[in-house]
């Protein structure tokens, strides 16, 4: 029993410990850059010891990996949830679309720093590529789902998955990139018509 109760200890510490060093890194990353972020300030900005940073991460590289899998890692498992779900499928699509965009605009300035420096971009090619290929099998699940439905018609799920998947992140990419930013109802329903409907002038509402 006190064996157990020590190991949900040591497991809670850990989560902290960790929470902590997240919000550090992201302050400091996105107020000095990549290349103004070190270690020492991390690990002041996380309210730790250098020491202690260093025995969880050996270096920036790994501080980075870090930060993207925990900024991305709530919003796949709310999703795989929603994907497992009872909806439709061409309401768990409306339902991801938004998912993705409010969860992009509360997390705003990790998501903006993690997606416009472009040396963050080339030190998490492989990271990236992960999490959008998860991102891609959700939304072919989906599809395969409405496909059975007969609400979609027959389609090549991972080609339409593929572009979906480009299409949100280059919207943001774009926003980001000119500062015009759009409210997250306008994102929605855009993305959300033309995916579930193409261009078609009979459906739009």
């Amino acid at each position: 029993m006190m064996a157990k109760l020590a190991e949900r200890r040591k497991e809670l510490l850990d989560s902290m410990m960790k929470e902590a060093v997240y919000e550090g890194a992201v302050q400091v990353l996105t107020q000095y850059g990549l290349s103004g972020t070190t270690m020492d300030r991390v690990a002041a900005a996380s309210g730790m010891a250098k020491g202690s940073l260093y025995n969880c991460f050996r270096n920036k590289q790994q501080l980075l990996e870090f930060v993207h899998d925990r900024a991305v890692t709530p919003l796949r498992l709310a999703i795989d949830q929603v994907v497992a779900g009872p909806l439709g499928a061409a309401e768990k699509l409306r339902v991801i679309i938004r998912m993705w965009r409010e969860y992009l605009v509360e997390h705003q300035a990790v998501f903006e720093f993690l997606i416009s420096d472009q040396t963050v971009k080339q030190r998490l090619r492989a990271t990236e590529q992960t999490a959008r290929d998860t991102g891609i099998r959700q939304v072919v699940t989906i599809l395969r789902q409405g496909i059975d439905e007969g609400v979609f018609r027959s389609v090549d799920v991972q080609a339409v998955a593929e572009m979906m998947i480009s299409a949100a992140i280059g919207l943001v990419e774009r926003e980001f990139a000119t500062g015009q930013r759009r409210e997250v109802d306008e994102a929605v329903e855009t993305m959300s018509s033309v995916f579930l409907y193409g261009f078609s002038a009979e459906h739009a509402s």
